[in-house]
């Protein structure tokens, strides 16, 4: 990036300094927040990357340097710490809070982070779209399938997903001509290489399964049908231009990179698979 809008980032930092005024939910995030209605947001922040653990030292430098102007130095040095710095910012600004994920409106709110996120100018849009999937024959392709969709995760995360859909699929086929949706999955991921990318994902789920009569003749029989819409955002962070912004954002906060991964994922446990929303 060459062209940095000074005025529209320090506008965008005002708006999502702690404190400042809730933004409201534009059309889009209420639109996917209702099609999750009712279900599960569960939020995974992770760090991917060639230069993951070079991120991570340098994050430590930051965190270990003293107050003031030694840490605004050592966050000038550290880009993937400032990328975190504005996903905390406007995840606090929207209200998500991953701790919680089943607080009233969650869905809506994750998809205003995403929102917050895209009108940073620190950060470029590679990617904003939604996808919307029609599947059917067995539920392994189907699967593999959905989760082609999710460039960028890390492999454990993917695991996760195609766990959460098998369950899914199970419940579909024991329950049969009943709709089983799930608003499967939100990522938030840090990809550090050459590039420092921000992926960030909301998926909502439905899957079928109906049994057919096969005749007089003929043995009965089920096909499988799954629809899915997903959210998926790619955004590359500009480092050229981070060194001059570090200080501005110290100001506004302190979180670090390791900050952000221990606090924005949402606490694994035993959930019931009808758990929802409050």
């Amino acid at each position: 990036m060459t062209d940095f809008q000074q005025d529209d980032f320090d506008n965008w930092l005002a708006a999502n300094r702690p404190g400042s005024k809730k933004t409201e939910m534009d059309p889009l995030s209420r639109f996917m927040g209702a099609l999750a209605d009712g279900t599960p947001v569960v939020l995974n922040s992770t760090l991917t990357g060639a230069n993951a653990q070079q991120a991570m030292e340098k994050d430590a430098a930051y965190s270990s340097a003293p107050p003031g102007p030694p840490a605004v130095e050592a966050l000038k040095q550290s880009p993937a710490t400032g990328a975190s710095m504005i996903m905390t910012l406007a995840q606090e600004q929207s209200g998500y809070n991953p701790s919680d994920p089943a607080q009233l409106g969650s869905a809506s709110m994750f998809m205003t982070y995403i929102n917050q996120v895209l009108q940073c100018p620190l950060y470029s849009t590679v990617i904003n779209d939604i996808v919307n999937l029609q599947l059917s024959g067995s539920w392994d392709h189907g699967i593999d399938q959905i989760l082609g969709y999710y460039v960028g995760i890390p492999q454990r995360d993917l695991d996760t997903i195609r766990e959460s859909l098998v369950t899914v699929a199970a419940a579909a086929s024991s329950n049969p001509s009943t709709n089983q949706v799930t608003n499967l999955f939100a990522q938030a991921t840090l990809s550090a290489g050459d590039t420092i990318d921000a992926y960030m994902y909301q998926s909502n789920v439905v899957m079928r399964s109906t049994r057919h009569s096969g005749g007089k003749n003929q043995p009965d029989y089920t096909t499988n049908q799954a629809n899915m819409s997903l959210h998926r955002v790619q955004l590359r962070f500009d480092q050229a231009n981070w060194p001059s912004q570090a200080e501005n954002v110290y100001n506004a906060t302190h979180q670090s990179l390791s900050d952000w991964l221990a606090g924005g994922s949402t606490p694994t446990g035993d959930l019931p698979d009808n758990w929802a929303p409050r």
